[in-house]
Formats: structure tokens, sequence, C-alpha cells
């Protein structure tokens, strides 16, 4: 027997596997292996293409915002509110500071946007305008290098740098040109669509009486940030039952139930079933009286439906901190916005104190005291304005405070009010120190009507504001559909998501692969995929001009 015949006689025994299976094993290595290639080629692109894109904020349209723009505005702002005792670091601010990262993003996208429309359609800006702007910025450039410098030394500076001031100017000017230019692009973007706004005595009427303010209370029963869907189930059940209880205790008696008591009553019970924990489980709340834009949107939503009236009850209510039921009170529309309140004018002899400090709130008063004797006795109060009062802001004008609502200066307006013009009083503590006032006039309160011209012009022009920003909202988000706007890093998204839910099947894999193909275990360990690609800090400074204002809840 020749050699073949040996070779297939012990193929046909199964001694030799057959030719073709190591064919198809070779195949399938080869299939695995380009596979495994362009995986690998994609995903490395896509990692660089990622990295490239690390400083990108967004993409709109043929633009991009980066990260650095808007870390300008973000820090300009820092630094606006640290002079109001406001910390937007402190992590007690860390809502208010991602709003505020929210609105100037999206103040930068909305720009953009209509920055490309307007010159899509080559639509000019107010000339006149943007000269008067770039004068303006130019001025105080230089206004504020000689404050800084000294007008000599700036001057000599300027003239070596750029040969004259005029020289220095005009290159101002260049330099400031696109960003005076743009929001003035945006602006005749949105007049273009203003155009086409009427406003009719239809419009005027129905604003006039739509509900502005809304006055409720409310039961809340929390629900944990971490908690889980039977949990929410589970106090969604709760909130069912509590609910249920109120309206049959309601139906007994309209006039004699009280919501406030009852639920007060559930939130105590809920609370010292959760008192060793230290968290509270629930909450009775008066709100008052509170406008669009100041209550979470689910909660809103319902103050505000036309169908809700004053002495409903409704719920339960989702929001993210749990579920409310909500009893509204009452509500105020559009038109008492127009309403004229009543208004004093006095003048005051004002003594300020040191505050915590007893002896000196006392001579405070005192002194208020002896001023309301005195002239009332006699005494001119004009006189005892100039040589006692201690408010520099009114001493100017004899004391006189100028006309002021009870909201404006409400201790002063609660004992001014019960006095008639001449009339002295005092002493009266305010949030400045203690007064003594002499009443001067006094308007009494006015409803406002759409018969007075007055009026129907000031509510015209509200509802052409509320109009313009419907059909800003409206406009952009058409040219959203039309620029495409990206906000997001695909890449990275990819190669994040892959580090997390993979990245350990891949190294087990890469490890397996080289045991088979090298017959060695690896001691080497694959270097991790960061989750997020390192961001330079920005530079400091502002070269983007005037910061852009962002856009603020309820605008």
């Amino acid at each position: 027997m020749g050699r073949e015949s040996r070779i297939r006689k012990l193929r046909k025994e199964g001694v030799i596997a057959p030719v073709r299976e190591k064919t198809k094993q070779r195949r399938w290595i080869k299939v695995l292996i380009s596979v495994l290639l362009v995986f690998i080629i994609l995903f490395g692109i896509a990692r660089v293409w990622g990295y490239l894109e690390r400083d990108v904020v967004a993409h709109v349209g043929k633009e991009t915002i980066n990260r650095l723009e808007i870390q300008d505005q973000i820090d300009y702002y820092i630094q606006m509110y640290q002079q109001y005792g406001m910390d937007l670091m402190d992590p007690s601010y860390s809502e208010m500071r991602a709003n505020l990262e929210k609105n100037i993003r999206d103040s930068f996208i909305n720009q953009s946007l209509l920055v490309q429309y307007a010159e899509a359609q080559h639509l000019e800006i107010d000339q006149d305008a943007f000269n008067e702007n770039i004068e303006s910025q130019v001025d105080q450039i230089v206004e504020q290098g000689i404050q800084n410098q000294g007008e000599e030394i700036f001057t000599y500076y300027v003239e070596a740098q750029y040969g004259s001031m005029d020289e220095y100017k005009e290159y101002l000017r260049k330099q400031l040109a696109p960003y005076v230019e743009r929001p003035l692009l945006s602006q005749a973007a949105l007049e273009e669509q203003y155009e086409t706004i009427e406003i009719t005595d239809d419009d005027v009427n129905l604003y006039w009486d739509t509900v502005y303010q809304v006055d409720a209370e409310h039961f809340l029963l929390k629900v944990e940030e971490d908690a889980s869907e039977s949990d929410i189930a589970a106090v969604k059940a709760q909130i069912e039952d509590i609910y249920n209880e109120i309206m049959e205790e309601k139906g007994k008696g309209e006039d004699s139930f009280n919501f406030a008591e009852f639920v007060r009553g559930k939130a105590e019970e809920f609370n010292e079933a959760t008192a060793e924990t230290g968290k509270e489980a629930a909450r009775y709340e008066s709100l008052g009286y509170f406008s669009k834009g100041q209550m979470v949107e689910e909660f809103e939503e319902v103050c505000f439906d036309p169908d809700v009236n004053i002495g409903d009850i409704v719920g339960p209510v989702k929001t993210n901190f749990g579920f409310h039921i909500i009893h509204i009170l009452g509500n105020k529309t559009m038109s008492e916005k127009y309403d004229e309140p009543a208004m004093i004018n006095v003048r005051l002899v004002l003594f300020k104190y040191e505050q915590g400090d007893e002896k000196s709130e006392e001579n405070a008063e005192m002194s208020a005291n002896s001023i309301v004797v005195q002239t009332q006795k006699g005494m001119d109060f004009i006189e005892a304005v100039e040589r006692f009062s201690q408010d520099d802001t009114t001493k100017e004008n004899d004391g006189e405070t100028g006309f002021f609502t009870e909201a404006e200066r409400p201790e002063l307006f609660m004992a001014a009010e019960k006095l008639a013009v001449g009339d002295i009083a005092g002493p009266i503590k305010t949030s400045d120190g203690y007064a003594a006032i002499k009443v001067i006039d006094k308007k009494e309160a006015v409803k406002a009507s759409l018969d007075s011209e007055e009026v129907y012009e000031k509510v015209k022009d509200d509802v052409m504001n509320k109009k313009k920003l419907e059909v800003e909202e409206e406009f952009i988000e058409t040219l959203k559909k039309k620029y495409k706007v990206r906000t997001t890093n695909p890449w990275l998204s990819i190669t994040a998501f892959f580090d997390r839910h993979l990245g350990d099947e891949w190294r087990g894999f890469v490890a397996w692969w080289d045991r088979v193909t090298t017959g060695k275990t690896s001691e080497e360990t694959i270097p991790e995929i960061p989750n997020t690609p390192i961001i330079p800090l920005p530079d400091e400074g502002n070269e983007g001009g005037e910061p852009l204002q962002p856009i603020g809840e309820g605008d």
C-alpha cells in the first residue's frame, strides 16, 4: 500500500482529520482576524476623533462652540455673583451653577443659529447701533488703560506699539467688529420674524384675564433620589390613599374641612415613623402667591391649569421631590398687575445702630423718639433732617423719600397709612434703623381698567413681548432642524460606553487570544481606556467682548 493510500485509510478511520476541516478552521481564523482588525481600526478612529473634539461643546451648522467660550462667560458671572456674596463654586449653589451653564450654552447656540440665518438671508444690521457700540467699547478700553497705567505711560506704550492713538483705536475697532456684529445680526433675524406679529383687541382681553399668580398650599410625601421602582410605587399608593381620605373628609363638610390641619397630622405621622433615620418623610407648606417659573414644571402645570379653580384639591402630582397633593387657595389675573397700589411720600429722620449692640439700638430708638417730641412741639422737621438724620440718600432731599408702596417699605408704610398728611410719628424700626417720619402726601389705590388708553397700551406692549418670546422659541426650533445642532461628542461616548460595559470582556478576550496564538500566558495588563478626556484649563481673560446674557427661566 502506497503512502497516499495509507493516509486516505487513516483519514477514513478518523485517525487523521480531513483536509477540509483544516481549511475551514483557517478560514474562520482569517475572518475573525479581519473583523477584529476592522473593529480595532474603527475604534481607534473614534478615539482619535473624540480626542480632537474634546473641547467642542456644540456643533451648530457650520460653526462650533468651544469650551473656552463657555468658560469665559461662566467665570464672568461667578465674579459678578461674588460681589453679592454668592460663591457659585459652593456645593449649595450647584443647581444654580448648572442652570447658569445651560443658559450660557443655549445662548451661544441660539446666537449661532440666528447669525447663520441672517448671513444666509443677507440681512442688514443697524449700522448706527454698530458704530455706537464699537466706539463705546473702544473708549472703555482706552479709559481702562489710562486708569491702570496712567495717561503718560499708556500713551507711550500705544504709540510705541501702534504708531499713534488713532491707529490703536482703529486696531481695536477691527478686533471688536465681529463680536459687536453678531448680536446685531441675531437681532436682525428676530426682527424679520417679529414683522408677522399682529395684536388684536381679543389678544389684549385674553391676556388681561389670564391667571399670572396662584396662591396654594400642598402636602408632600417624599421619594428618595435613589428609590427603586417598588419604593416609588409604594409611596404612590400611600399618597393615593391620603388623597382619597381628604376627598372623603371634604365631602362630609365643605366649609368645615381644614386641608392644612388634616395634612399636618399626616405629615407628623410619617415623620414620627422615620424619626430614627433623621430624615423628613412628609411635609406641609403654605406657598403664598407665586408666578410661572418659580416652581418645578409638573407642579406648575397643575396650578396654572385653566380648568383648575380656587378651592380645588388636586393630585397626586409627581415631581423630583416626591408626590404632592395641592390645594388652590386663590389666584390673580394679569389685570391686577396694572393696578396702582396705594403710595405714600414722607420725610424721615433716621438713626442707625450697630446690629447686635443693644445699647446702640436703644440710643437710636431714643433719638428718633426725641425728634418726634421736638417736631410736634414746633421744631421744623426739615431742620431736624439736616441736623440729625443719618440717611444720606434722603438727607440730600430734605428727608423726602418719594412715593413708595407697602411692598417697597413695609414698616414705614404701615405706620404712615394710619396718619393724615402733616402728621408726625415714630420711633419706627426699619431694616436701616429707627425713624421719625412726617407724612407729605398720599395716593389712594387705583383699580386698572382697559378703558384707560394708558393701561391698554401697557397691556398691548406686554402682549407683544410675550408673542415675541413665543415667535423666537418657535423660530429657534425651526433653525435647529435646518442647521443641525449637536451638543454631545459621540466618539467619546462610544469609547466610554465600551470601556464601562465591555472593557473587562475585551481585555479577557485579548488575553485568551494571546494564549491561543502564542501558547503563552501574558502577564501584561492592558492599559485602561480613560472614561473622560483630559481637558486643558482655559486661558485667563476674556477676548469675547461683552458676555451673552443667559436665557432665564420664564423669560
